[in-house]
């Protein structure tokens, strides 16, 4: 089961993100092939020059983007390495993404995912206590409640803007904070059951 667990989940991930990668390059051509023919409006006053309208930075759809905000720490790790797909682009021309990007990004996510696998594996499968030191565990609290409240606040801004069938919200960040929050939950309530299980001497 732990071996199964370790392999299945970064293996599940990785096809998502292949299929990510390639919608997300055929947006961002269609972005930069849509640059070299500008819309063009003549005014009529010869005095007046030609207006150009201006095309606004580029956004990847919706499910591109949550595929992003649900890893986006191994995206912004291979982001220093290569092109990859971002949540917004601020340079007029994003850049295409390249055969490193093929290489580089999958890794990054491979990895992320392998070390969330292996840690349900040790905290949820093989029921394994984590030991920690009272300050790592006062950090841990706090970060709980950092991320709890944020995902609180992400969770009522996906549900106020339609959720699920209504306008985007940021379904993958939400899905990531959650997920945040039950590593941090499991391994401070862990350090307490087995504070309160230590028999007295």
């Amino acid at each position: 089961m732990s071996l199964i667990v370790r392999i299945a989940l970064p293996a599940a991930m990785l096809v998502v993100l292949i299929y990510t990668l390639n919608a997300a390059a055929r947006e961002l051509r269609a972005w930069n092939a849509r640059l070299e023919t500008p819309n063009r409006k003549v005014v009529s006053n010869i005095d007046a020059e030609p207006v150009t309208f201006t095309i606004y930075p580029v956004q990847h759809g919706d499910r591109i983007q949550d595929v992003i905000a649900l890893q986006w720490p191994a995206f912004l790790v291979a982001g220093t390495v290569a092109p990859v797909p971002r949540l917004s682009y601020s340079e007029r021309r994003p850049k295409v993404l390249s055969w490193a990007s093929y290489v580089t990004l999958p890794l990054a996510v491979g990895l992320y995912w392998f070390a969330i696998a292996v840690w349900i594996d040790k905290r949820l499968i093989q029921r394994k206590r984590p030991i920690h030191s009272t300050v790592v565990r006062l950090t841990m609290t706090l970060g709980f409640g950092l991320m709890g409240l944020l995902f609180l606040l992400f969770l009522g801004k996906d549900l106020l803007s339609g959720w699920p069938e209504g306008p985007q919200g940021a379904y993958g960040l939400t899905a990531w904070l959650a997920t945040i929050c039950i590593i941090l939950w499991t391994e401070v309530n862990g350090l307490r059951r087995k504070a309160s299980t230590t028999p007295e001497l």
